[in-house]
């Protein structure tokens, strides 16, 4: 993969610096971005921002010591300070025999540059885009006359490069663009008020669908007017895809080899063995075509891979950074993750839950008596490490094949790990929440603590 990129100054001057302190290795990271937002309220621009953020992080090795610094300062005084303080750093670590870097490969996977990068929609003059951020909160309030409030209704641009080198002073590089657009409204009916939300992302500005996002942000606020309580049942239940994503990005650190390592995920020890239904599949693919967090190289300059970490319900594949996999005798996946101010560390790409082929309609008419869950509050709380969890939750009650009445405020009580295991159909609809995926599905009980 040859650098697109013209390689950025600061690399050049920290690698010179570096050198002469005669490193056993050493790795520099340049990240640059700009972003602008536009937020539309009561038909005007409520506010229009744009920031640019550039930096350099350093990491040195030395006697089997790693040293880490970083600046957001190009000038040359500012380099030379984190260079200095990388190797300082190092001196006062510990010696630890796993340390050290990957040198770069002679080449990497092939993402076609058009595929994540929108040289037409950064040259969309900004009038056009306030006219997008506008549309999305009239149309929403187009959408249903219970529309009361919109706010925010935004509309965001991104623009990032990297820029790696490595001991020999090779450089690799990935450019992306990145387009969001999110509303948040109320809709409000006999004293009664609810709020809806909706965001779309894509790399590419002609790509986001204002009256989509507008109009679902709007059946999302008015399908639970009027909820009621929730009889107290164990019922078969229907996760919709943006519960189902909440729940996978909860169990995606229980993957990382550091956390295993250190006894802090739910799938210690477990590999090989059968956790989940059969017909679950999970997926890391940072080579996912359109993917959010897709990229030819992780944080570390490993090539980034399609990695299988549940094949048929069964335990299969952990994530490494150079660091775990020397320590575990495995190979690197491609998950470090990093930003300019911290050292890399294992993280998700592209995380998703492989989707079936039946639709969200046939996994509702498959069900006598249960609940289609819309909402699960406070996921993040569940215990990390035995996945249990008590949450309140929203959804609509399903009687004999079709949706019925709202409820709201009921309390759903489980296992991360016994929803997943339950399993009995998975729906064709996958979306995208940023980088974790989701398709709906369906699971043969759950316990529902109602008024």
């Amino acid at each position: 993969m040859k650098s697109d990129l013209k390689t950025h100054p600061c690399l050049k001057e920290a690698q010179k610096l570096i050198e002469k302190l005669k490193p056993d290795h050493f790795e520099l990271y340049f990240e640059k971005s700009a972003k602008t937002k536009i937020e539309a309220k009561d038909g005007a621009v409520d506010s229009l921002t744009r920031s640019e953020d550039q930096g350099l992080s350093i990491r040195i090795l030395k006697n089997q010591r790693v040293g880490f610094s970083f600046t957001t300062s190009m000038e040359k005084a500012a380099i030379q300070k984190a260079v200095e303080s990388a190797f300082s750093i190092a001196k006062l670590l510990p010696a630890d025999p796993y340390a050290g870097f990957e040198l770069f490969a002679s080449d990497y996977p092939e993402i076609a540059k058009k595929e994540s990068f929108d040289s037409e929609g950064l040259k969309a003059p900004i009038d056009q885009k306030v006219v997008m951020a506008k549309n999305l909160e009239s149309l929403c309030k187009k959408a249903d006359s219970r529309i009361k409030t919109v706010r925010p209704a935004s509309l965001s641009e991104s623009h990032s490069e990297v820029q790696m080198m490595d001991s020999r002073g090779k450089t690799i590089s990935h450019t992306q663009t990145f387009y969001v657009a999110y509303l948040n409204c109320i809709a409000e009916e006999n004293g009664d008020s609810q709020v809806g939300a909706e965001v779309q992302f894509s790399h590419h500005l002609s790509e986001l669908k204002i009256k989509n996002v507008a109009t679902q942000a709007a059946k999302w606020a008015t399908e639970l007017l009027g909820a009621g309580a929730s009889p107290t049942m164990s019922c078969p239940a229907i996760f919709r895809n943006s519960v189902v994503s909440e729940l996978i990005e909860f169990i995606s650190s229980s993957f990382s080899a550091e956390e295993i390592d250190k006894g802090r995920s739910m799938l210690a020890d477990k590999m090989g063995q059968t956790l989940f239904s059969k017909k679950v599949n999970l997926i890391d693919d940072g080579l996912l075509k359109g993917g959010a967090a897709t990229s030819p190289f992780d944080g570390e300059g490993v090539a980034s891979r399609k990695t299988k970490l549940v094949s048929d319900g069964k335990i299969s594949a952990f994530l490494y950074d150079t660091y775990y996999s020397k320590k575990l005798k495995q190979s690197p996946t491609g998950n470090a993750t990093r930003g300019i101010k911290s050292p890399p560390s294992i993280g998700t790409t592209n995380f998703y839950l492989e989707p079936g082929k039946t639709t969200p309609e046939k996994l509702i008419e498959q069900i006598k008596k249960g609940v289609l869950i819309t909402d699960l509050m406070g996921v993040h709380t569940a215990n990390p490490v035995t996945g249990d969890f008590s949450l309140g939750a929203s959804g609509i009650l399903i009687e004999n094949g079709k949706l019925t009445r709202p409820v709201r405020g009921f309390a759903v009580a489980g296992n991360v790990l016994d929803v997943f295991r339950k399993i009995t159909d998975i729906s064709n609809d996958l979306r995208f929440f940023g980088g974790i995926g989701a398709p709906s599905v369906c699971i043969s009980e759950i316990s529902v603590g109602g008024a």
